[in-house]
């Protein structure tokens, strides 16, 4: 089971909001994603570690760079388990409802 204390801290950040969209649409290195973000590279770097500690990102080391991009298998393994939590279950369903 996913721990919830530990995935709300990771989101309540608005930056790593903006990488989880980022990343939706393709891979991306640090740079961009600094860039992307108008922050420096540590900051970013920072927010990478943060998101692919919790597994929500996958790395991929091509010559010196890393490219990030979605697990979206973790994700959805969160979602599953997001769903098991009544609060959240009702929580999911007025979001897919768009009430």
């Amino acid at each position: 089971m996913v721990n919830i204390l530990n995935v709300s801290k990771a989101m309540s950040d608005k930056n790593r909001i903006k990488i989880m969209q980022m990343l939706s649409e393709g891979e991306n290195n640090v740079s961009d994603v600094a860039d992307n973000l108008n922050v420096e590279e540590n900051l970013a770097s920072h927010h990478l570690r943060v998101l692919s500690g919790l597994g929500f990102l996958k790395s991929n080391k091509k010559g010196r760079e890393v490219f990030y991009k979605l697990n979206k298998a973790k994700l959805v393994t969160l979602v599953k388990d997001l769903k098991r939590n009544p609060a959240f279950l009702e929580i999911l369903k007025e979001a897919v409802s768009g009430d």
